[in-house]
């Protein structure tokens, strides 16, 4: 079909559409139906301001996209109105590194659908795909804190963070890290975790560094 489930539109990421009503003959007349604007560039005391960097998903009809202070926002892709928007209040100057959320993921579970975003201060958050409100029975309140549970914990808040969406496997949301290197041996650790898409409970985890 020519919706766009994931990040790369499939699981092997290929970015291939096979949609063809746009060729290189008429690509040249294209003009602009609408523009949105999120708001939310935002220039930190210190480090680099954010960057619009998220690839939208488009599912049955709704576009999906994530901004880089925390917010997820659901589009008609026909008119460009607000669905709605959900907030998840990401604090802004803490240093991050790569100020940026690069999108969302998507997984379905019969006739429910949920919508996960990891925000850049380490939260994966499951919101419920028709109304944007959180999962209650996911995690802590729809939340499950990246934080906790890695072998070695972030000392500094920016030491730790996620710009990217997480993998969807099955009923398994797989969700990885960037973490601040290269400054001192107790750096945190970069476990790439499994988590349950229902209940948010970790499934697994898997450490790059031999132990």
């Amino acid at each position: 079909d020519g919706d766009w489930h994931a990040y790369g539109r499939d699981p092997g990421g290929e970015r291939f559409s096979p949609l063809d009503a746009i060729r290189p003959e008429n690509v040249a007349s294209l003009q602009v139906a609408w523009t949105f604007r999120t708001g939310d560039a935002y220039q930190p005391k210190t480090g680099r301001p954010t960057a619009f960097e998220a690839t939208p998903l488009h599912i049955d009809g709704t576009l999906y996209l994530s901004t880089p202070l925390g917010r997820v926002i659901a589009l008609d892709p026909v008119s460009g109105q607000q669905k709605w928007a959900f907030d998840a209040d990401v604090p802004r100057d803490r240093g991050y590194g790569d100020f940026a959320s690069r999108g969302v993921s998507a997984w379905r579970g019969g006739a429910e659908q949920r919508i996960f975003v990891a925000t850049i201060d380490a939260r994966l958050i499951a919101l419920d795909a028709k109304t944007g409100q959180p999962i209650r029975e996911f995690g802590d309140a729809g939340i499950v804190d990246l934080r906790k549970g890695l072998r070695i914990a972030p000392e500094g808040f920016a030491d730790y963070q996620v710009t990217s969406p997480p993998a969807v496997v099955g009923d398994t949301i797989v969700d990885g890290s960037a973490i601040q290197d290269n400054a001192r041996t107790t750096e945190p650790s970069g476990e790439v975790r499994g988590f349950d898409a229902i209940t948010g409970k970790q499934k697994w985890a898997w450490d790059p560094a031999p132990q």
